[in-house]
């Protein structure tokens, strides 16, 4: 007989998931200026289009002014995540894109993309001087257009995370909303961003979901890391994945909820299942408010889901004590993510999708 417990708590935690996200404010379109996560680097030269399609993950064969931005990441030979991007083209004496990438890792950035133009006439500077990153997010943005809504580029990751500009300091409209709204919001949507939330040289993109996110192109052809990620592709099997949480009741002192998390600084901790033996299934990348982010063995998240059990986060070695969380599936995942191995039938899926 099917059991109605994983429901009823499915319904529960749509219903606290509801209630934090109108306690973050977004119910209507909110801009936010993404400097202090966010800079603008200049790559522009007769051949931008031919050396990109060589580096980055995603086709950029219609990258032309007036065309939607590409999201995309440059990988090691491995096929492990460098950076993130987005690539905005715009008008110039020749072809010139305006990269928004991570802060912290603009100058590897650069370095890289310089190092890569050695057969090629390309030059690559900073823009952050003359130029920002904006995001236009919330409720509003999440369905239907509204009269509030700025006219800027939709976010190429998902309809859900409302739009993304790079626009010139001179002309940039007042913020009203912080960084930490949006990431939040952000989260909330299971979305990861940046080289400190995707650890830069350790992490298989696929687990971070960015072939759903379109940040993979699958038939473009060659570019640095492909072999390795069109082999994982293939085979269709993806053991990990970043999945959004809540976090719920805190466990002895000095546990995680009273620790400030910064994603520019935060400690990692372990997520562990909650049995005797504590076993760890993945990490915590990203927290803000109650939300958070992990990379979790799909497996035993599948299992907690179904069964309606949470997930205890803490550390170990600190002895900091634990926190319970509780991870669900986006809306937007693919319905075969977590029972690629397992063999789960149709009506346990629909129960935890």
């Amino acid at each position: 007989m099917l059991s109605l417990r994983p429901l009823r708590q499915r319904r529960s935690l749509l219903t606290a998931l509801r209630a934090l996200s109108t306690s973050f404010n977004c119910a209507g379109t909110q801009i936010v200026n993404l400097d202090d996560q966010r800079t603008v680097v200049k790559v522009q030269g007769d051949t931008l289009v031919p050396y990109l399609q060589k580096i980055v993950s995603n086709d950029v064969s219609k990258l032309v002014p007036g065309a939607p931005p590409i999201y995309a990441c440059v990988l090691t030979p491995q096929g492990r995540f460098l950076h993130d991007m987005f690539l905005h083209a715009v008008e110039g004496p020749v072809p010139t894109v305006l990269v928004d990438c991570d802060a912290q890792q603009r100058r590897a950035l650069m370095d890289l993309l310089q190092r890569y133009s050695l057969h090629h006439k390309i030059d690559v500077t900073s823009a952050s001087k003359h130029y920002s990153v904006f995001a236009a997010f919330g409720s509003s943005l999440a369905g239907a257009a509204t009269a509030a809504e700025p006219p800027w580029p939709h976010d190429p990751r998902l309809p859900a995370l409302g739009r993304r500009a790079v626009l010139p300091r001179s002309s940039a409209p007042a913020p009203t909303a912080t960084w930490k709204d949006y990431q939040r919001w952000r989260i909330l949507q299971g979305v990861a961003e940046g080289d400190t939330e995707i650890p830069s040289g350790e992490v298989n993109p696929l687990e971070f979901n960015l072939d759903r996110l379109n940040g993979v192109s699958f038939t473009k052809g060659c570019y640095v890391g492909q072999e390795f990620v069109q082999r994982v592709h293939a085979r269709g099997v993806v053991r990990k994945r970043i999945m959004p949480f809540r976090l719920g009741e805190a466990r002895g002192s000095g546990c995680l909820a009273a620790v400030p998390l910064d994603p520019r600084s935060s400690h990692v901790f372990d997520v562990f299942d909650a049995d005797e033996s504590l076993r760890p299934i993945g990490r915590v990348r990203a927290m803000q408010g109650g939300a958070g982010l992990a990379v979790l063995r799909l497996r035993e998240a599948m299992a907690a889901i179904t069964e309606g059990k949470p997930l205890l986060v803490g550390d170990l070695e600190a002895g900091t004590g634990y926190a319970s969380i509780t991870p669900w599936r986006p809306d937007w995942w693919e319905t075969s993510w977590g029972y690629e191995e397992a063999g789960v039938g149709e009506e346990e899926q629909r129960q935890v999708a």
